[in-house]
């Protein structure tokens, strides 16, 4: 009878019960849930970053094509890219100084999006 006994308050002992395992399930879950929020949400940033940086290289590309005409030959001009649609408009700012404006927009998530840059060309 002894042994009987001691068996059973073994077997109550070792393992875990079910209440344990679904409290760890729950917090294994929400760590998961977690860490997939940070990974969408870092994916995002990315290709954010991403399309700014390429429509700052279309805009650059525009500008310096732009400046390289030289004062003279300096026109505005536009046209799409890659999926951007540029546009560079040149414009007299005083005597032998020219504004150059490089705008670049994209359409992301059902918003339109833009980066501009501006630079002067002079005459010398």
């Amino acid at each position: 009878m002894n042994d009987r006994n001691r068996k059973r308050s073994d077997r109550d002992e070792d393992g875990f019960t079910l209440v344990e395992l679904m409290v760890v399930v729950v917090f294994v879950a929400i760590g998961i849930l977690a860490l997939v929020l940070v990974q969408t949400n870092g994916y995002r940033d990315v290709y954010k970053t991403g399309m700014q940086t390429r429509a700052l290289d279309v805009a650059q590309f525009q500008l310096e094509t732009a400046r390289s005409a030289g004062f003279a030959l300096a026109a505005s001009d536009s046209g799409v890219t890659g999926g951007f649609t540029w546009f560079c408009y040149v414009d007299s700012e005083n005597v032998g100084l020219r504004k150059v404006t490089s705008t670049v927009s994209w359409t992301e998530r059902n918003a339109t999006r833009s980066v501009r840059l501006v630079d002067l060309v002079s005459a010398r």
